[in-house]
């Protein structure tokens, strides 16, 4: 029997106000969001609101999606609680302990389940699909804990049905500040990935495309070579796209003499404890992934963080990034080398940002295949895997059930930003004497009345001897103070830097382009060619840097529904999902049935053993 003198966690101060914070809360709503940045301690944290619930005899259930998290809670629940925590999941024995940690795709089919008065749900961003809400629905008077770095989905779906309040932690800059994360130095590798005409599935970029790309623009030698300049000798973890291009980095690393391995979801439960335990110790310097290391993995020692991993996803980038931010005795700062623009696309680790509950609607670059406009509030977003077995969705803002049919999709709109080849630090920075300049011109212009966009060009003209040699930070603080998106700043910073870099006009006038390209629409088509004429023949824009930011697939226009199904199948084969694979196998059918897609050249799109693993996942 383990007793409370076991607890070896105590709380810091932002982790009692926060649980003082979701008990208030509790007063008037049953379920409730926590937001927390990666490392900010969210387990130690539910452990001891658990704790709490144990001491008045009350049942506190767990659920992930992953075995780390569940070993992870565990661990502390025991350690907090001081009392046995059980283990929900199959191949582990039944215990009836009031403590239960459970595996989501286990609990959801069985009949009997703990009966409990707190549920928690680790990194809660997933629980809009169908067996978090499926399990929360078996609980109706229950108080709910949602833990997670980021309230947010890429797919459109959100959480302001599934919980009732948002409670918000110390941000990752505060949580920097206070010594509680590691402060960072961010690089932008030599060799980076440009995704400017990657194909895009399900909210983010199709990963069979996307290995294309890679294996077109970085080879894995440059992936060693990038370490040993920026992080030679130190505990690395690298990122990967998939499993065979993790294999390939850590086959470089060791022909190049330095102790690496390969771990991914597939990796013997044995085997992968065994390469945890040796990286821990440090027997292994770096440990190439795929979609293992992404949550819920705690090693404070990892003192860089190597991303070949390009993502549309907010939570993975954070949650990548996050892996190194952990403070550690003599490690002064984390090493984050980029061969992706996910440090410009979706933001710098410690970039503040406004979280909800809200679901935010797609924007045109993430309408794809099978996405639904709710006609009575004109939210855009994607139906969940069980809603497209079903051509029922049900609108995450108001809740309209809209009834469809699978046709042809929409092909999404994306930027064409060029990229800086030479290999540089991020300059975060912002120079003093530009940021009083940039105050006093913004003073002007607001005593002058003038439109923010006279601040930039003044800024411009006084500083056009130095534009290449303003920083980021720079550019960045002057497009926050106009209130302007931050992708002007990069595109401020690029143009200022590399020439050739499309300028606004241009990019909106690609997008334009690409809109009845891929609508496959002829009238759109005709107008669109109107307005480039006009504005190339100004001198605005240039026709041919328009044309080359296209693919030469947008050019010729090509049907995708085939490359999205291969891509739904690739997903349940690689989370050994079997519920799910039987959902992607009634969409198969049923699109194939449509004549939308022919299902030879779909499987024969898969590898062989990736024909065998979706075949033994549809047995029951």
């Amino acid at each position: 029997m383990l007793t409370q003198s076991l607890n070896t966690y105590n709380l810091r101060n932002y982790q009692t106000e926060l649980i003082q914070k979701i008990l208030d809360s509790w007063q008037s709503n049953l379920r409730v969001m926590l937001q927390l940045p990666t490392g900010g301690g969210k387990t130690v944290l539910f452990a001891h609101l658990a704790r709490k619930f144990a001491e008045k005899g009350m049942g506190v259930l767990v659920l992930a999606h992953r075995e780390e998290l569940l070993l992870q809670a565990q661990e502390k629940l025991e350690a907090i609680a001081g009392v046995p925590t059980g283990i929900i999941k199959a191949g582990y024995p039944v215990h009836p302990y009031d403590l239960q940690v459970a595996s989501v795709q286990s609990l959801v089919r069985r009949k009997n389940k703990p009966d409990v008065g707190l549920i928690i749900v680790d990194e809660a961003h997933h629980a809009s699909s169908k067996t978090y809400t499926t399990i929360l629905e078996s609980y109706p008077k229950a108080y709910v804990l949602g833990c997670t770095a980021t309230p947010y989905r890429i797919d459109g779906q959100g959480f302001k049905w599934l919980f009732d309040s948002l409670i918000c932690g110390p941000s990752t800059r505060e949580l920097i500040h206070q010594g509680h994360l590691s402060s960072y130095k961010l690089f932008q590798a030599a060799k980076i990935v440009d995704t400017s005409k990657t194909k895009t599935t399900a909210g983010d970029f199709n990963s069979a495309a996307l290995a294309k790309t890679i294996d077109s623009q970085v080879e894995p030698i440059d992936v060693v070579k990038e370490w040993q300049k920026r992080a030679n000798g130190l505990r690395t973890v690298v990122f990967a796209v998939d499993i065979a291009h993790s294999r390939q980095y850590a086959e470089a690393f060791r022909e190049a003499c330095i102790a690496a391995e390969h771990l991914d979801g597939a990796t013997g439960k044995d085997d992968r404890q065994d390469i945890l335990q040796r990286f821990a110790i440090g027997e292994i310097q770096v440990l190439c992934n795929c979609g293992i290391i992404s949550e819920g993995f705690d090693l404070p020692a990892i003192e860089c963080v190597q991303v070949v991993r390009p993502t549309k996803s907010l939570s993975m980038w954070l949650q990548i990034v996050g892996r190194g931010l952990r403070p550690a005795p003599g490690k002064k700062h984390a090493i984050i080398i980029d061969h992706t623009q996910n440090w410009f696309l979706l933001g710098l680790p410690d970039e503040d940002r406004n979280w909800t509950l809200e679901p935010v609607s797609l924007d045109n670059e993430a309408k794809r295949f099978l996405y639904i406009a709710c006609t009575d509030c004109d939210h855009a977003f994607k139906p969940l895997p069980h809603e497209v077995k079903a051509l029922k969705g049900k609108c995450p803002n108001c809740l309209t059930v809209h009834s469809f049919e699978i046709s042809e999709g929409f092909a999404g709109l994306t930027k064409r930003l060029d990229a800086n080849k030479e290999e540089k630090e991020i300059d975060q920075t912002v120079d003093s004497r530009l940021q009083a300049l940039i105050d006093y011109l913004y003073s002007s212009s607001l005593r002058n009345e003038y439109k923010p966009i006279w601040v930039y060009y003044r800024f411009s003209e006084i500083c056009k001897d130095i534009l290449p040699e303003i920083s980021l930070g720079t550019w960045q603080y002057l497009g926050a103070k106009l209130g302007y998106k931050r992708e002007w700043a990069w595109v401020k910073h690029q143009e200022a830097t590399n020439p050739k870099t499309l300028n606004e006009e241009e990019i909106e006038l690609v997008e334009m382009i690409k809109q009845p390209v891929l609508q496959r629409d002829t009238q759109p088509a005709k107008d669109t060619l109107g307005v480039l004429t006009e504005v190339c023949n100004k001198g605005v824009a240039d026709r041919k840097k328009n044309w080359a930011a296209l693919s030469e697939q947008e050019q010729k226009t090509l049907n995708e529904e085939e490359i999205e199904l291969v891509e739904m199948i690739r997903q349940p084969i690689l989370q050994r999902d079997r519920q799910l694979a039987k959902d992607i196998r009634g969409i198969l059918t049923e699109v194939c049935n449509k004549g939308v897609a022919d299902r030879k050249k779909i499987w024969a799109a898969l590898s062989e053993q990736e024909q065998k693993t979706f075949t033994e996942l549809l047995k029951d």
